[in-house]
């Protein structure tokens, strides 16, 4: 019961206009701190010397913000935050619009990605949704806690997508993506979802080369 109330707490939180978008972006941030107390697995799981690319179970919740947030004020306030008896540290990464050449071209694969990888969340801001297809392609069997909001980002193989609606934030979960990912989104958390989406472009693809 306590759980729902505080998540429903943020979800009917409204959703400001632009010249309030910190207030905003707060309310998204306190989601996502949420959202790391409701879904087990992947980069989650703790360390048993049997996997390298498993958690540390003391070491701190790396939360990975691609891009350039809407405010970046919401997101830093994430740093050193509990969760899970863990610290949480929040690490910035150069959208690929800020990656361009002289020339006017995009790398097809993120410099840092092997930094991103060891991260447990990945927020990409709205900046990146030309980028969100070729950046799931490498992370969607990472063990990441994918977050966004852009339109299509679970179609695409994202695990969680924010959206507005009737003025209030709140979100929406792909359970095809968090399956390749291996992570488990509990049920407290998915009842709370105004959509869930089960199979996704993802499946599709692995469905025809099968």
């Amino acid at each position: 019961m306590i759980l729902a109330v505080v998540l429903l707490a943020g979800r009917t939180a409204p959703a400001l206009a632009e010249t309030d978008i910190d207030r905003e972006y707060k309310v998204k941030a306190a989601f996502l701190l949420n959202f790391i107390k409701f879904v087990d697995g992947g980069r989650f799981n703790p360390h048993d010397g049997a996997d390298p690319g498993a958690d540390e179970p003391n070491g701190p919740i790396v939360v990975a913000v691609l891009g350039t947030p809407p405010s970046t004020e919401a997101f830093a306030e994430l740093a050193g935050r509990q969760v899970r008896d863990r610290s949480v540290v929040v690490r910035q990464f150069k959208g690929f619009d800020e990656l361009k050449s002289e020339q006017g071209k995009i790398p097809e694969l993120h410099p840092d990605m092997e930094q991103i990888k060891k991260c447990h969340v990945l927020f990409l801001c709205p900046a990146e949704k030309p980028f969100v297809r070729q950046t799931l392609a490498t992370l969607r069997t990472e063990g990441i806690l994918t977050v966004a909001d852009v339109p299509g980002f679970l179609q695409a193989g994202g695990v969680i997508n924010f959206v507005i609606e009737e003025k209030k934030v709140r979100f929406e979960v792909n359970l095809a993506a968090a399956a390749r990912a291996k992570l488990q989104v509990r049920s407290s958390l998915l009842r709370l979802a105004i959509k869930i989406v089960e199979h996704d472009e993802w499946d599709r693809q692995d469905g025809e080369r099968s």
